[in-house]
């Protein structure tokens, strides 16, 4: 059995993997943040991150989401609400789909005005990136190999979105639609920090051995990684592997708290 300060490290050092990839993720943002762009430019990543912010809940239709567990659970009469571990757990679904709702709706906001024009659901619905295909194999693939390792990773990884946000929320600029961009990024990484602690807390209660760890550890390299050439290309840009390797390592600074 592994003891408690062996655990201790190990789970240092699952924090320390993760703050790796969540700067890396940070780093891509920020590059293209800072670069000197038309408001078309933004475009392409403001529309696909409005379709994660639907997507992700299901609010764009997705198996397994939490709005079809929501919609199921109303179609059979709401038994969730019999219960006090159902209302708790009912009541959570919905605020996490408000939650992300309200995350779309600041960054739709902002792509309505670059276009003049409604954002139109059709042009998201089926929208991918070549990456997303990998992604979504990587889930497939991980979830046959151990589903409870898998979707303790896949929690713990969440954060990794905050990289974005941050990288956002800590732009100096006085430019209208930046200024714009910083407050929403600002916003959605106050929300989204708790999640990534969630998923933190997660693997600390439900792992007990240096194996699972390993195991885990692995996961998420494999997930973290993806999320970097995901995350680049969304931003019109590649990261090159070589850097990938060097994140990995941890070779980049950690993000630092906002001060305020």
């Amino acid at each position: 059995m592994t003891t408690t300060a062996e655990l201790t490290d190990l789970m240092a050092e699952l924090n320390s993997l993760g703050e790796s990839f969540w700067a890396g993720e940070a780093e891509i943002a920020r590059e293209f943040l800072m670069a000197a762009h038309d408001p078309k430019d933004h475009v392409h990543w403001l529309l696909h991150q409005c379709y994660r912010e639907l997507r992700g809940p299901g609010l764009l239709d997705r198996p397994s989401s939490r709005t079809r567990w929501v919609v199921d659970n109303i179609a059979a009469g709401l038994p969730a609400a019999e219960t006090a571990e159902g209302r708790t757990q009912l009541k959570y679904q919905l605020h996490q789909i408000a939650e992300e709702f309200d995350h779309f709706k600041l960054y739709a906001d902002i792509l309505e005005d670059i276009l003049g024009g409604p954002v139109k659901m059709e042009d998201m619905r089926g929208l991918s990136l070549p990456s997303d295909k990998v992604i979504e194999a990587l889930r497939v693939k991980l979830y046959a190999e151990n589903e409870r390792l898998a979707r303790l990773a896949y929690d713990f990884t969440e954060g990794g979105g905050a990289g974005i946000f941050y990288a956002q929320g800590a732009l100096e600029t006085d430019d209208p639609l930046l200024l714009r961009i910083k407050d929403a990024g600002r916003y959605i990484y106050d929300d989204e920090v708790p999640h990534g602690q969630h998923g933190v807390s997660g693997i600390e209660l439900a792992l007990t051995t240096a194996e699972d760890f390993q195991k885990i550890r692995a996961m998420i390299v494999e997930i973290g990684r993806e999320r970097l050439r995901m995350r680049a290309e969304m931003h019109d840009t590649t990261m090159s592997e070589a850097r990938i390797d060097e994140i990995t390592a941890g070779k980049i600074e950690p993000l630092k708290p906002f001060a305020d």
